[in-house]
């Protein structure tokens, strides 16, 4: 019946164990600030979730696709992991995210469109992970979005001229990447924006 758990800023070390799936009413589970080093498929069972927060650990291998059975969840921190591997495209299932945060990892491979699904994302926080491809369009039915961080990846091409769709965003960081092309005359449409970060790429 346990429906919050929170172990973080400990110094547990090691696997979180397969188990953690039989605690199928959590629907906060923190396990931040540690020093684990793997996942479960298992997770995927907690589908009452809202949080899962397992940042600033040793997290390798690859984001289970089982995560995409968490359709509550509203928060989801992973970032400063050693995760590998494609973002899963079962990520777009998780439609009820505000914020998603996968930055500081090794992930690589394309930004998958299903990201398009998250029409409730507030934040989307992608930088500092090895992504190739190019900017989905998808990204432009997005339009809650306040701060979109892709900086620090390998994407390419072009921006796209739908990203003029997100009218809400204070923050915009595209940065140290490849991206090519004109600056789309759409940014112009973005008059929320505090911040503008398109440096180190070969518009």
């Amino acid at each position: 019946n346990l429906e919050e758990l929170s172990l973080a800023n400990n110094n547990f070390t090691g696997s979180i164990p397969p188990e953690i799936g039989n605690l199928t009413s959590l629907t906060t589970l923190d396990l931040s600030n540690n020093n684990l080093d793997s996942i479960p498929d298992a997770i995927g069972n907690l589908t009452d979730l809202t949080n899962l927060y397992l940042y600033n650990n040793k997290l390798t291998g690859i984001i289970p696709e089982t995560i995409g059975n968490l359709t509550n969840l509203t928060n989801l921190y992973l970032y400063n992991n050693r995760f590998t591997g494609p973002i899963p495209e079962a990520i777009g299932n998780l439609t009820k995210l505000t914020y998603l945060h996968l930055g500081y990892n090794q992930l690589t491979g394309p930004i998958p469109a299903t990201i398009g699904n998250l029409t409730n994302l507030t934040n989307l926080h992608l930088y500092n992970n090895t992504l190739t491809g190019t900017i989905p369009e998808t990204i432009g039915n997005l339009t809650n979005l306040e701060i979109l961080y892709l900086y620090n990846n390998q994407l390419t091409g072009p921006i796209h001229e739908g990203i003029g769709n997100l009218t809400n965003l204070f923050h915009l960081a595209l940065g140290i990447n490849q991206l090519t092309g004109p600056i789309p005359e759409g940014i112009g449409n973005l008059t929320k924006l505090i911040d503008l970060a398109l440096s180190e790429n070969q518009l």
